[in-house]
């Protein structure tokens, strides 16, 4: 056994002086992995910058990932790894998001697409789904889980809209900002019927296409809030972000928080600004 190992093997939840894999009763069951101390340092850093601990960050990942898992057919799991092209539009995602719109949208989210991956944010499986939900949650209290909380998200005037028609988070440069581009027509109609919306996008490169909807529908700009993706880092800034532009929405106040708002300064957002054009 090396030095590195043995620093594993110490640091590890359920070591003790019988052996590695003699887990305490109290735990019931732990999954202990181990890395090298490169990628350490590195979810050390992503833990701190969201407040959780390493091994609540992986528990978390791992929990997303599994109830994204569960929720998918045997059929669905085994195109998991297929590109965009094997999704259409016109199919039952953009129904499914067409039955939870709600009659008034008070609030509407702008997001790039739905995942290649398959999942989606109106199946209650997305990484955006959960952070969303968190932010509800620290806004307004205890919310609903999985689907139950897409009606409480309608309930409160609240409704997601893609701009890309078909996944693009596989694609890179022209045709990723061209699949964009198309569909500034549609976000307009949609701004257009939704005249009182505060409006959120969810990606700093967003903020373009978003801005000039908002000009062809004569939406006051000062109802637009871009917040990154919540990726790593930056989930803290879209959890808490959201959860102030919610907390202005019930409280009736329309003008967008300042530390979110769209700004220039140093400080959270500008990093997630930074963070969301890498994702």
């Amino acid at each position: 056994m090396d030095d590195l190992e043995r620093t594993l093997e110490r640091d590890s939840p359920v070591h003790d002086s019988v052996g590695w894999e003699n887990v305490p009763p109290p735990l019931g069951a732990v999954l202990s992995v181990r890395f090298d101390m490169g990628v350490v340092g590195r979810l050390a850093r992503l833990a701190g910058a969201t407040g959780r601990t390493p091994s609540g960050l992986i528990r978390d990942w791992t929990l997303e990932r599994l109830a994204a898992l569960e929720r998918t057919e045997n059929s669905h799991l085994r195109r998991i790894r297929e590109g965009p092209e094997s999704y259409r539009a016109d199919g039952p995602y953009e129904e499914l998001r067409a039955r939870y719109r709600p009659p008034e949208v008070r609030l509407l989210l702008v997001g790039e697409s739905r995942p290649a991956g398959g999942a989606f944010f109106y199946r209650a499986d997305s990484r955006l789904f959960f952070a969303v939900r968190e932010a509800f949650g620290r806004a307004l209290g205890p919310v609903p889980a999985g689907e139950a909380f897409l009606t409480f998200f309608q309930r409160h005037g609240a409704w997601l809209y893609d701009m890309a028609a078909s996944p693009v988070n596989r694609r890179r440069g022209r045709p990723r900002t061209a699949a964009v581009a198309a569909r500034v027509g549609d976000l307009t109609r949609v701004l257009e019927d939704s005249p009182a919306a505060q409006v959120v996008a969810i990606k700093r490169d967003l903020e373009a296409p978003v801005r000039r909807a908002m000009d062809m529908a004569r939406a006051p700009v000062d109802r637009l809030v871009v917040l990154p993706f919540p990726l790593y880092q930056w989930r803290e800034v879209f959890v808490s972000g959201l959860a102030a532009v919610v907390i202005d929405m019930v409280s009736g106040r329309n003008k967008a928080p300042q530390p979110v708002r769209r700004n220039r300064e140093t400080g959270s957002s500008a990093r997630a600004r930074k963070g969301a054009r890498d994702e």
